[in-house]
C-alpha cells in the first residue's frame, strides 16, 4: 500500500490540484478578455496561446491519470515505465516557462527606464541566462526519455532534470527580487504611489516566489525519491503557475487603475476642500488672494507630480 501512496497516490493528488489550477486559468482568463481592451492583438493571442497550451496540458495529465488508474488498474509493473502523455508534458512546461520568463524580463527591461541603460541591457540578460538553460535542459531530458523509457533508467541522465529544477528555480527567484527591488526603489513618498507600488511588490512576492518553490520541491523530491512519482505531481503544477502568474499580473492592472481611480478622486475632494478653507480662513502674512493662488498652485503641482509618477510605474501594458 505505501508504494502505491506513493506512486498512483501521488500521481491522483497532483491530478487533482491541476484541475483546481486549470480552473483558476479558465476563470482569469475569462477575466482577461473582460478588461484586456486596451491591449493589442499580440497580447490576446499570447494569452490564448498560453491557455491553450495550459488545457492540452490538462488533457495530458487526464490522460496519465486513465492510463495508470484505470486501463492499466492493477498492473503494478507498468509503473515502471513513464506513459507518453508525461514526457510530452515536460515539452509543454518547458515552452510556457520560457515565455512567461521572456514576458517578466521585458518587463524589467520596461521598469529599469532609459536613466538606468546599463542595468536595462544587463538585468534581463542575466535572468535570461538561467532561463534558456532550464528550457535546453528541458527538451533534453524529455527527448531522452522517449528513448529510455524507463523510470530506472532515468537516472543516467539525471543531471539535466537536476539543471533543468535548479535554474528554473534561480530564474524565477532573479526575476521576483528584481522586479520587488526596482519597484521599492521606484517609490516616491507620495502616499497614493507608494500603495499602488507595495500591492505590485506583495503580488510580486505571491506569483514570483511561489514557482520557485514548487522549482525547488521538484529538485528535493527527486533527489530523495527518484523512484516515486511525488517530483511528478510537483512538476504538474509548474505550468500552470507559470500560467496563472502571467495573467494574474495582467488583470491586476484593472484593479490598479481602480485604485489609481479612487485615490485620484479623493485627492480633488481634498485639493476643493483645502482651497474653501484657505478662502474662508487666509493666513495672517497673505492677502486672500495670495493665499488661494498659492495653494491651488501647490496643489496642482502635487496631484501632477502624483499622476505622473502612477504613470512611470505602473504595470505596462503590452502591445
Amino acid at each position: 500500500m505505501g508504494e502505491l501512496d506513493s506512486t498512483l497516490g501521488a500521481v491522483l493528488i497532483a491530478g487533482l490540484l491541476a484541475a483546481v489550477l486549470h480552473g483558476l486559468t479558465i476563470l482569469q482568463t475569462f477575466l482577461y478578455t473582460q478588461t484586456s481592451g486596451s491591449d493589442g492583438p499580440l497580447m490576446r493571442c499570447l494569452v490564448l496561446f498560453l491557455w491553450s497550451v495550459d488545457t492540452l496540458h490538462t488533457a495530458l495529465i487526464s490522460h496519465t491519470l486513465y492510463f495508470y488508474l484505470v486501463t492499466n488498474f492493477g498492473h503494478i509493473g507498468v509503473l515502471a515505465a513513464p506513459t507518453w502523455s508525461i514526457i510530452v508534458a515536460i515539452y509543454l512546461t518547458s515552452l510556457t516557462g520560457i515565455i512567461v520568463r521572456i514576458f517578466l524580463a521585458y518587463r524589467l527591461f520596461l521598469l529599469c527606464g532609459r536613466y538606468r541603460p546599463r542595468l536595462r541591457v544587463a538585468l534581463p540578460a542575466i535572468v535570461m541566462i538561467p532561463t534558456m538553460i532550464t528550457f535546453l535542459t528541458g527538451l533534453i531530458f524529455a527527448s531522452k526519455a522517449f528513448i529510455v523509457r524507463l523510470f530506472a533508467r532515468l537516472d543516467t541522465f539525471s543531471v539535466y532534470l537536476y539543471i533543468t529544477f535548479s535554474a528554473a528555480a534561480l530564474a524565477d527567484t532573479l526575476i521576483a527580487v528584481s522586479l520587488c527591488v526596482l519597484l521599492y526603489r521606484s517609490r516616491t513618498g507620495i502616499e497614493q504611489t507608494d500603495s499602488l507600488l507595495t500591492t505590485l511588490i506583495v503580488m510580486t512576492i505571491n506569483t514570483g516566489l511561489l514557482t520557485s518553490i514548487f522549482a525547488l520541491l521538484c529538485l528535493i523530491t527527486y533527489s530523495i525519491w527518484p523512484l516515486k512519482f511525488i517530483y511528478v505531481g510537483m512538476y504538474f503544477s509548474l505550468n500552470k503557475l507559470y500560467v496563472n502568474s502571467l495573467l494574474g499580473s495582467l488583470n491586476a492592472r484593472k484593479i490598479l487603475q481602480a485604485k489609481q481611480e479612487r485615490s485620484t478622486h479623493d485627492h480633488r475632494r481634498s485639493v476643493r476642500s483645502t482651497r474653501f478653507e484657505v478662502v474662508s480662513e487666509p493666513a495672517s502674512y497673505l492677502s486672500p488672494a495670495e493665499s488661494i493662488t498659492m495653494s491651488g498652485v501647490a496643489q496642482k503641482e502635487s496631484f501632477a507630480s502624483t499622476s505622473n509618477t502612477l504613470h512611470q510605474n505602473h504595470v505596462p501594458d503590452q502591445t
